[in-house]
Order: C-alpha cells, then sequence, then structure tokens
C-alpha cells in the first residue's frame, strides 16, 4: 500500500470517528435520511432477491403457480425493486422526493405482485408501512399508511378481476371488498397505529438527545475555553493588565456560549490598592467608578449599580438578572472585582451559569493572587527607586544615569523579553545596576579626569558592593538586578570587570 493509499485510510478512520455534537435536528434529520435512503435501498435489493428465490423454488416444484405467470410477476417485481438500490446506494440521490418514491415504488410493487399471486404475499402490504419508520419522519409514515390502505382494496379489486390463481376463493367483487380488503385493512390500522406512535416516539427522543447533545458540547466548548482563559490570567502581575484580560475572557466566553456574533458590552473592574481600575468590554480604560464610602457606584446602558465594597460571608458568584450578567469576585467577604455585561440570556440557562460560575471561582484565586503579586512588586519597585534617590542625592550624574539606562533597558527589552510583565521587572531591576557606587568614594566617582590604575580598581569593585547591597532581598526585581549589577561590565572575550566570558555572563 503507498503512502497516499495509508493517509487516505487514516483520513478516512478519522472521519467516521468524529461526532459533530453541535449539530441542529435538520442538519441530523438530512444525515439520517441519507443514510436511511442507503438502508432502504438495501432492503429491496434483498426483497428483489427473495422474489427472484421464490421464482426458483417454483421452477423446481416447491411452489405450483403457474410457471409463465410467476416469471413475469417475479421478474417484474425484483427489476422494481431494484429501482430504489440504484437511486438511493449508487447515485446517493438527495431529497424529500427520494423516500416517498421509494414509498411509492414498493407499493405499486406490492399491488402488482397480490393483483397476481392473491393471499400469497399478503404480508407484503406491511413493508412499505414498516420501511417508512426508519426515517423517523412523521410525516412519512403517515404517507405509507394512507397510501397502503387503499393499495390495499385496488390490490384485492385487481386480483378478483384478473383472476390469474385457480385455487384464489374470493372469486367476485363484493367477495375480495368483504372478505379481503376490509379484514385486511382492519387488521393493518392497529399495526399502522403502533408504526405511527414508534415513529412519534423516536422523533421525540432524537429531539432530546439532540438538544442535550448540543448542550453537551456547548458546555464543553465553553469549559475549554475557561481552561483556555484562565492560563492566559496565570502570571499577571499589573492590575490594569488583568482588568483587560478579564474583560476580553468574560467577552469571549459570552460569544463562544451565545453567539459568536454578538456584541458584547459592559464594564469590568478590579481592586488596585484602595480603588477599582475599570475597563470595557473591549479592555479600554473608562474609570467610570465613583467611591461611595462603603459601596462602589456606576452607571452603564442606562442603569445604575452599587456595590457593597465588604459583604460578610460573601463568595464569587456569576448571575443574570434583567438583561445583565452580574459577575462579582470576594476574598473572605471583600469585594476584589466585578463585571456587569449587557446580554440576553434565558432564565433557566443551566450550560451559560454552570460555566460562568466555573469561570468565576476558577478565577477568584487568579485576581487574590494577582493582588498579592501585584502588591509585592510595587514594594520591591518602591525599594528601587528609593534607592535611587540615595544614589541621585550622591551624584548628579549617577542619578541622571539611572534614568537613561531604565529608558534604554525598556527600549531593549521590548527585543529580548518574554512577555510585559518581564519587560517591566527587567526596566526596574536595571536601574540598581550601578547602586554599589555608592559605596564608591565620592570623589573617584565625580573625577572630571582619567582614573588611575588603582583608583579604577576601586571603581570596578561597585559591582560587588552593588550585589552586596542587594543581598538576599525575595522578589523577582531583586533576583533579576542581583545578575545586572553584578555582570553588567563582562563582556563576551572575558576582559571585562569580574573576567567572566561567553555564556557563563
Amino acid at each position: 500500500m503507498s503512502n497516499k493509499d495509508t493517509l487516505k485510510k487514516k483520513k478516512k478512520k478519522k472521519a467516521h470517528g468524529t461526532l459533530n455534537i453541535n449539530l441542529s435536528k435538520s442538519e441530523f434529520m438530512s444525515n439520517n435520511e441519507a443514510r436511511s435512503n442507503r438502508l432502504f435501498g438495501k432492503i429491496c435489493l434483498f426483497a428483489a432477491f427473495m422474489v427472484l428465490f421464490c421464482l426458483i423454488l417454483n421452477e423446481v416444484g416447491v411452489f405450483r403457480i403457474v410457471p409463465a405467470i410467476m416469471r413475469i410477476s417475479c421478474i417484474a417485481s425484483a427489476i422494481l425493486f431494484f429501482i430504489p438500490f440504484v437511486i438511493s446506494y449508487l447515485t446517493k440521490s438527495k431529497g424529500d422526493w427520494v423516500k416517498y418514491f421509494m414509498i411509492t415504488d414498493i407499493l405499486i410493487v406490492v399491488i402488482m405482485l397480490h393483483s397476481v399471486l392473491s393471499y400469497h404475499v399478503m404480508m407484503l402490504w406491511l413493508l412499505p408501512l414498516v420501511s417508512s419508520v426508519i426515517y423517523f419522519d412523521k410525516k412519512l409514515v403517515h404517507f405509507a399508511i394512507f397510501t397502503t390502505i387503499p393499495a390495499i382494496v385496488l390490490g384485492h379489486f385487481l386480483a378478483c378481476k384478473f383472476l390469474l390463481l385457480g385455487d384464489d376463493p374470493l372469486r367476485t367483487v363484493p367477495a375480495a371488498m368483504l372478505y379481503g380488503a376490509l379484514p385486511r385493512v382492519l387488521l393493518f390500522l392497529p399495526i399502522a397505529f403502533v408504526a405511527r406512535q414508534i415513529a412519534r416516539k423516536a422523533s421525540k427522543m432524537l429531539s432530546n438527545a439532540i438538544e442535550n447533545s448540543n448542550e453537551i458540547g456547548r458546555m464543553t466548548s465553553g469549559i475549554q475555553t475557561v481552561m483556555s482563559q484562565t492560563q492566559q490570567l496565570m502570571g499577571t502581575r499589573d492590575m490594569s493588565v488583568l482588568a483587560g484580560k478579564l474583560a476580553s475572557n468574560l467577552s469571549d466566553l459570552i460569544k463562544v456560549m451565545l453567539n459568536p456574533d454578538n456584541k458584547v458590552k459592559g464594564t469590568v473592574g478590579v481592586l488596585d490598592g484602595d480603588h477599582f481600575y475599570t475597563v470595557d468590554s473591549d479592555g479600554n480604560p473608562n474609570n467610570i467608578c465613583r467611591d461611595l464610602g462603603d459601596e462602589i457606584g456606576f452607571e452603564f446602558n442606562n442603569a445604575r449599580f452599587k456595590l457593597s465594597k465588604y459583604v460578610e460571608g460573601a463568595t464569587s458568584y456569576a448571575e443574570e438578572r434583567e438583561g445583565f450578567i452580574n459577575v462579582r469576585f470576594f476574598d473572605d467577604g471583600k469585594l476584589t472585582g466585578f463585571a456587569v455585561l449587557r446580554q440576553d440570556v434565558e432564565s433557566d440557562d443551566y450550560s451559560m451559569k454552570e460555566v460562568l460560575n466555573i469561570y468565576t471561582y476558577s478565577t477568584t484565586s487568579i485576581i487574590n493572587n494577582t493582588m498579592l503579586t501585584f502588591d509585592m512588586f510595587r514594594t520591591q519597585e518602591q525599594l528601587a527607586y528609593s534607592l535611587a534617590v540615595v544614589s541621585e542625592n550622591s551624584s548628579q550624574e549617577t542619578g541622571q544615569h539611572i534614568r537613561r539606562v531604565s529608558e534604554y533597558a525598556r527600549i531593549m527589552g521590548k527585543f529580548i523579553c518574554h512577555s510585559d510583565e518581564q519587560l517591566e521587572t527587567f526596566r526596574i531591576a536595571a536601574m540598581l545596576h550601578d547602586i554599589g557606587k555608592l559605596m564608591i568614594p565620592k570623589e573617584i566617582i565625580e573625577k572630571p579626569g582619567r582614573l588611575t590604575a588603582e583608583e579604577f580598581g576601586v571603581m570596578k569593585k561597585h559591582v560587588i558592593y552593588g550585589r552586596d547591597i542587594i543581598g538576599s532581598a525575595p522578589g523577582e526585581v531583586m533576583e533579576m538586578a542581583r545578575h545586572i549589577i553584578l555582570h553588567h561590565h563582562e563582556r563576551w572575550d572575558g576582559t571585562g570587570y569580574l573576567g567572566v566570558s561567553g555564556e557563563d555572563i
């Protein structure tokens, strides 16, 4: 087998193993109709072979029907039975006309066989009805019922008129109608009622199954979105960045759960120190919150909102009320974040509520951790600024130099840092690169001319002094600062202050 054939086989296997759980009833019925057409075609093909088998049995004497009559009726019936197979299976035709044509085709065959063979083919009157049930289509079942009843009458009438079988006891039209057609119609009706009930129940069960399947698919998509979004939030340490990500996440989540084409409007806020930093649903700052003492207030979409800053025992939650989706984040009763989004949601939308609650619960800890990280980071930033101020007071040139390097680090960091958070860490840590010069005598720092070898030896020690000043101070900024301070005068060829070379720097 060639690589091409193997690839085709794998693709085919994959296609058969994939289930589209987001399927409408019309799509499912369309797919089911195509499969049912092929099944119907196989049924007709089987019927054709059975008719020919009966012909063979008649030819060898098992049955004793006039050979000429049997040959004509069986061969003609086999041909008519073969037509649905060709249409449904070989040509793969689609459309309502196919199934109605096949039911009609079978009725014609049964009428013809009954006209010739009479009571010998009595069971075949059930074939159109039974075949129609496989479509789960009540209309088709009704069509089969209401066409089979007159077909039974017509078949008995023609059998009486032709009288091709000498052993047929119904030899007059009244007898054929009263003792043939009427009893068989009466027997057919309860069977037809059962078939109709089966089709109705199957259709209802199918609708429920598709609805449940789509709900499962919808919830699965929502949960997958939540998992992806919470991963994006992790590592964020800037509350303004976090607010923007929350707004984007909630907008995307609502689109996944409701309508991808909907434009979500709303506002999202997170606690930033002692006030709430707010953004709109596109992540743009709007700063609409007002401090009302124990509450915060804001207006959105012609509605006014007041939120308590502290609610004893409150936990994070999401709810739908009066056309708004409201999300509240709490940490031990303290309001740490909120979202108000304009969106009409059905009150009994269980999947939407569950997915929003899952998102709220999973995001609460991230918000709280971000607040702690943010506070720790700002503490380190304040420490860096404080040391920079000390340096600036020590030497005006050193102070200006710190500011320049910080800006250089920000520009350069855009190309080497992996995230905005790492870039900010790099920028702040870079300010501390020359903090060790605080330990260098002022006359050496501010000497206008060239330093002597002895003075330069003292100057080179500022990288050691700076590393020792930082010491083992915790935090990302200080950790990065230790490396920057110690190695910022190294060179690739090892001619730097400490003689470290290459990738050992």
